[in-house]
Protein backbone atom coordinates (compact mmCIF):
# COMPACT_ATOMS: atom_id res chain seq x y z
CA UNK A 1 0.00 0.00 0.00
CA UNK A 2 2.76 2.67 0.74
CA UNK A 3 4.39 1.57 -2.60
CA UNK A 4 1.02 2.78 -4.15
CA UNK A 5 0.82 5.92 -2.62
CA UNK A 6 4.52 6.52 -3.70
CA UNK A 7 3.89 6.14 -7.04
CA UNK A 8 1.00 7.61 -7.41
CA UNK A 9 2.15 10.87 -5.81
CA UNK A 10 4.79 10.47 -8.66
CA UNK A 11 2.53 10.26 -11.37
CA UNK A 12 0.44 13.39 -9.44
CA UNK A 13 3.81 15.27 -9.77
CA UNK A 14 4.64 14.29 -13.01
CA UNK A 15 1.06 15.12 -14.64
CA UNK A 16 1.11 18.68 -12.58
CA UNK A 17 4.33 19.77 -14.28
CA UNK A 18 2.71 19.41 -17.44
CA UNK A 19 5.91 17.32 -19.34
CA UNK A 20 3.99 13.88 -20.01
CA UNK A 21 2.27 13.19 -22.85
CA UNK A 22 -1.10 11.54 -22.78
CA UNK A 23 0.21 7.49 -24.25
CA UNK A 24 2.38 8.13 -21.00
CA UNK A 25 -0.36 9.40 -18.91
CA UNK A 26 -2.50 6.57 -19.69
CA UNK A 27 0.48 3.85 -19.66
CA UNK A 28 1.59 4.81 -16.35
CA UNK A 29 -2.32 4.62 -14.87
CA UNK A 30 -1.93 0.88 -16.81
CA UNK A 31 1.23 -0.11 -15.16
CA UNK A 32 -0.40 1.34 -11.35
CA UNK A 33 -3.72 -0.25 -12.21
CA UNK A 34 -1.03 -3.40 -12.45
CA UNK A 35 0.52 -2.96 -9.27
CA UNK A 36 -2.49 -2.04 -7.33
CA UNK A 37 -3.56 -5.68 -8.93
CA UNK A 38 -0.88 -7.12 -7.91
CA UNK A 39 -0.86 -5.47 -4.58
CA UNK A 40 -4.05 -6.70 -4.13
CA UNK A 41 -3.22 -10.25 -4.95
CA UNK A 42 -0.95 -10.54 -2.55
CA UNK A 43 -2.75 -9.08 0.43
CA UNK A 44 -4.89 -11.62 -0.71
CA UNK A 45 -2.46 -14.40 -0.06
CA UNK A 46 -0.82 -12.80 2.90
CA UNK A 47 -5.00 -13.05 4.22
CA UNK A 48 -4.79 -16.64 3.22
CA UNK A 49 -1.36 -17.63 4.52
CA UNK A 50 -2.37 -15.55 7.94
CA UNK A 51 -5.64 -17.80 7.68
CA UNK A 52 -3.76 -20.61 7.32
CA UNK A 53 -1.05 -20.08 10.27
CA UNK A 54 -4.05 -19.25 12.58
CA UNK A 55 -5.66 -22.89 11.71
CA UNK A 56 -2.32 -24.26 12.11
CA UNK A 57 -2.00 -22.47 15.35
CA UNK A 58 -5.26 -23.76 16.39
CA UNK A 59 -4.16 -27.54 15.11
CA UNK A 60 -0.71 -27.35 17.13
CA UNK A 61 -2.89 -26.08 20.27
CA UNK A 62 -4.99 -28.80 19.71
CA UNK A 63 -1.79 -31.32 19.48
CA UNK A 64 -0.26 -30.01 22.64
CA UNK A 65 -3.56 -30.35 24.27
CA UNK A 66 -3.57 -33.84 23.17
CA UNK A 67 0.07 -34.51 24.41
CA UNK A 68 -0.66 -33.17 27.44
CA UNK A 69 -3.70 -35.47 27.75
CA UNK A 70 -1.84 -38.69 26.59
CA UNK A 71 0.84 -37.55 29.46
CA UNK A 72 -1.09 -37.93 31.74
CA UNK A 73 -2.46 -41.39 30.60
CA UNK A 74 0.81 -42.38 30.25
CA UNK A 75 1.89 -41.29 33.64
CA UNK A 76 -1.34 -43.05 35.45
CA UNK A 77 -0.36 -46.21 33.25
CA UNK A 78 2.72 -46.19 34.90
CA UNK A 79 1.18 -45.94 38.02
CA UNK A 80 -1.08 -48.52 37.90
CA UNK A 81 2.04 -50.67 36.07
CA UNK A 82 4.23 -50.24 38.93
CA UNK A 83 0.71 -50.71 41.26
CA UNK A 84 0.29 -54.36 39.35
CA UNK A 85 3.95 -55.03 39.55
CA UNK A 86 4.31 -54.40 43.41
CA UNK A 87 0.66 -56.47 43.48
CA UNK A 88 2.31 -59.18 41.41
CA UNK A 89 5.70 -59.30 43.54
CA UNK A 90 3.37 -59.42 47.15
CA UNK A 91 1.16 -62.43 45.23
CA UNK A 92 4.17 -64.15 44.17
CA UNK A 93 5.95 -63.84 47.77
CA UNK A 94 2.83 -65.17 49.27
CA UNK A 95 2.38 -68.03 46.83
CA UNK A 96 6.14 -69.02 47.25
CA UNK A 97 5.47 -68.59 51.70
CA UNK A 98 2.38 -71.22 50.61
CA UNK A 99 4.47 -73.51 48.62
CA UNK A 100 7.00 -73.82 51.67
CA UNK A 101 4.66 -74.14 54.13
CA UNK A 102 2.86 -76.56 52.35
CA UNK A 103 6.01 -78.58 51.87
CA UNK A 104 6.81 -78.11 54.99
CA UNK A 105 3.30 -79.49 55.84
CA UNK A 106 3.87 -82.00 54.00
CA UNK A 107 7.13 -82.95 55.57
CA UNK A 108 5.49 -83.06 58.87
CA UNK A 109 3.09 -85.28 57.67
CA UNK A 110 5.30 -87.61 56.53
CA UNK A 111 7.40 -87.12 59.52
CA UNK A 112 3.87 -87.91 61.87
CA UNK A 113 3.43 -91.07 59.87
CA UNK A 114 7.24 -92.40 60.29
CA UNK A 115 7.33 -91.73 64.17
CA UNK A 116 4.01 -93.22 64.41
CA UNK A 117 5.43 -96.46 62.78
CA UNK A 118 8.52 -96.45 64.97
CA UNK A 119 6.25 -95.76 67.62
CA UNK A 120 4.66 -99.13 66.83
CA UNK A 121 7.70 -100.81 66.15
CA UNK A 122 8.89 -99.58 69.50
CA UNK A 123 5.58 -101.55 71.45
CA UNK A 124 5.39 -104.51 69.19
CA UNK A 125 9.42 -104.97 69.91
CA UNK A 126 9.19 -104.10 73.43
CA UNK A 127 5.81 -105.74 73.91
CA UNK A 128 7.38 -108.10 76.62
CA UNK A 129 9.03 -105.62 78.91
CA UNK A 130 5.67 -103.21 78.65
CA UNK A 131 3.57 -106.30 79.58
CA UNK A 132 5.83 -106.80 82.68
CA UNK A 133 5.73 -103.48 83.72
CA UNK A 134 9.45 -103.04 83.28
CA UNK A 135 8.57 -99.66 80.79
CA UNK A 136 6.33 -97.90 78.91
CA UNK A 137 5.83 -96.29 75.21
CA UNK A 138 4.00 -93.23 74.84
CA UNK A 139 3.86 -90.26 72.44
CA UNK A 140 3.99 -86.80 74.14
CA UNK A 141 4.41 -83.56 72.57
CA UNK A 142 5.49 -85.50 69.28
CA UNK A 143 7.92 -87.44 71.14
CA UNK A 144 8.19 -91.04 71.60
CA UNK A 145 9.28 -91.40 75.05
CA UNK A 146 10.36 -94.73 76.68
CA UNK A 147 9.46 -94.64 79.91
CA UNK A 148 11.51 -96.61 82.74
CA UNK A 149 10.44 -96.77 86.69
CA UNK A 150 13.90 -95.97 88.69
CA UNK A 151 13.34 -99.40 90.70
CA UNK A 152 14.08 -101.27 87.20
CA UNK A 153 17.35 -99.69 86.96
CA UNK A 154 18.75 -98.34 90.32
CA UNK A 155 18.79 -99.08 93.72
CA UNK A 156 17.39 -96.15 96.01
CA UNK A 157 19.99 -93.66 95.62
CA UNK A 158 22.44 -94.69 93.65
CA UNK A 159 22.95 -94.48 89.84
CA UNK A 160 25.01 -97.92 88.91
CA UNK A 161 22.62 -99.62 86.70
CA UNK A 162 21.54 -102.98 88.77
CA UNK A 163 22.10 -106.68 86.76
CA UNK A 164 18.51 -106.37 85.79
CA UNK A 165 18.28 -102.91 84.16
CA UNK A 166 21.01 -104.15 82.33
CA UNK A 167 19.75 -106.84 80.39
CA UNK A 168 16.53 -104.19 79.73
CA UNK A 169 19.02 -101.87 78.55
CA UNK A 170 20.53 -104.08 76.09
CA UNK A 171 16.83 -105.23 74.86
CA UNK A 172 16.08 -101.24 74.40
CA UNK A 173 19.45 -100.72 72.63
CA UNK A 174 19.25 -103.22 70.56
CA UNK A 175 15.86 -101.59 68.98
CA UNK A 176 17.35 -98.18 68.78
CA UNK A 177 20.24 -98.46 66.95
CA UNK A 178 18.32 -99.69 64.27
CA UNK A 179 17.49 -95.89 63.95
CA UNK A 180 20.48 -94.91 62.72
CA UNK A 181 19.26 -91.79 61.59
CA UNK A 182 17.31 -90.66 64.85
CA UNK A 183 18.15 -89.16 67.62
CA UNK A 184 17.84 -90.02 71.41
CA UNK A 185 17.98 -88.19 74.91
CA UNK A 186 17.64 -89.91 78.37
CA UNK A 187 16.98 -88.11 80.75
CA UNK A 188 16.88 -88.60 84.65
CA UNK A 189 14.18 -87.35 86.71
CA UNK A 190 13.83 -87.78 90.61
CA UNK A 191 11.39 -87.05 93.05
CA UNK A 192 11.38 -84.24 95.84
CA UNK A 193 12.90 -85.81 98.46
CA UNK A 194 16.22 -84.20 99.05
CA UNK A 195 19.69 -85.97 98.20
CA UNK A 196 21.84 -86.75 101.66
CA UNK A 197 25.12 -88.39 99.63
CA UNK A 198 28.70 -86.33 99.44
CA UNK A 199 28.59 -88.05 96.49
CA UNK A 200 25.52 -86.89 95.05
CA UNK A 201 24.63 -83.21 97.25
CA UNK A 202 21.36 -82.87 95.26
CA UNK A 203 19.18 -84.10 93.01
CA UNK A 204 20.61 -82.60 90.31
CA UNK A 205 23.71 -84.46 90.17
CA UNK A 206 21.73 -87.89 91.05
CA UNK A 207 19.53 -87.75 88.12
CA UNK A 208 22.33 -86.60 85.92
CA UNK A 209 24.62 -89.81 86.91
CA UNK A 210 21.97 -92.19 86.46
CA UNK A 211 21.45 -90.67 82.55
CA UNK A 212 25.18 -90.36 81.56
CA UNK A 213 25.35 -94.33 83.12
CA UNK A 214 22.10 -95.40 80.84
CA UNK A 215 23.89 -93.39 78.16
CA UNK A 216 27.61 -95.42 78.08
CA UNK A 217 25.90 -98.51 78.89
CA UNK A 218 23.89 -98.11 75.51
CA UNK A 219 26.67 -96.56 73.53
CA UNK A 220 28.55 -100.22 74.69
CA UNK A 221 25.63 -102.14 73.49
CA UNK A 222 26.30 -100.57 69.91
CA UNK A 223 24.55 -96.68 69.95
CA UNK A 224 26.33 -94.68 68.08
CA UNK A 225 27.63 -92.34 70.19
CA UNK A 226 26.73 -88.65 67.89
CA UNK A 227 22.84 -90.00 68.38
CA UNK A 228 22.50 -90.05 71.99
CA UNK A 229 23.25 -87.65 74.87
CA UNK A 230 22.06 -87.47 78.55
CA UNK A 231 20.58 -84.76 80.43
CA UNK A 232 19.87 -84.52 84.23
CA UNK A 233 16.23 -82.55 85.71
CA UNK A 234 16.43 -83.65 88.89
CA UNK A 235 12.90 -83.22 90.54
CA UNK A 236 12.08 -80.34 88.45
CA UNK A 237 10.07 -82.09 85.89
CA UNK A 238 7.40 -84.45 88.12
CA UNK A 239 4.75 -86.35 86.36
CA UNK A 240 2.83 -86.80 89.06
CA UNK A 241 2.43 -84.96 92.98
CA UNK A 242 5.59 -85.71 94.72
CA UNK A 243 3.00 -85.29 97.98
CA UNK A 244 1.95 -89.07 97.81
CA UNK A 245 4.23 -92.19 97.86
CA UNK A 246 2.29 -93.22 94.40
CA UNK A 247 2.98 -90.04 92.87
CA UNK A 248 6.79 -89.69 94.16
CA UNK A 249 7.54 -93.37 92.76
CA UNK A 250 5.93 -92.13 89.30
CA UNK A 251 8.49 -89.07 89.35
CA UNK A 252 11.35 -90.91 90.29
CA UNK A 253 12.15 -92.69 86.57
CA UNK A 254 14.87 -92.57 83.57
CA UNK A 255 13.06 -91.28 79.84
CA UNK A 256 14.90 -92.23 76.55
CA UNK A 257 13.09 -89.79 74.37
CA UNK A 258 13.13 -89.81 70.57
CA UNK A 259 13.84 -86.47 69.55
CA UNK A 260 11.67 -85.04 66.35
CA UNK A 261 13.25 -84.15 63.64
CA UNK A 262 14.32 -80.71 63.93
CA UNK A 263 15.18 -80.02 60.00
CA UNK A 264 12.20 -79.80 59.38
CA UNK A 265 10.85 -77.63 61.99
CA UNK A 266 14.03 -75.26 61.49
CA UNK A 267 12.38 -74.41 57.86
CA UNK A 268 9.14 -72.65 60.00
CA UNK A 269 11.58 -70.58 61.72
CA UNK A 270 12.43 -66.75 59.94
CA UNK A 271 15.60 -66.41 58.63
CA UNK A 272 18.34 -64.65 60.69
CA UNK A 273 20.38 -61.41 59.14
CA UNK A 274 23.40 -60.46 61.01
Amino acid sequence: MKYFIIVSSIVIAIVSTGCVTKGTYEKTLAELGKTKSSLNEAQNTISLQDEQINAQKIEISKNLEEIAKTKDELAKLNENKAALEEEYNNTQELLNASQSKLETMSQIEAETKKRNEIYARFVNQLQKMIDAGQLSVSIEKGRIVINLPDNVLFKTGHASVNAEGQKVLQEIAGVLKEFKDRKFQVEGHTDNVPMKSARYPSNWELSTARALNVVHLMVEEGMDPKNISAAGYGEFQPRADNETPEGRKLNRRIEIIMLPNLEILSNELPKVVG
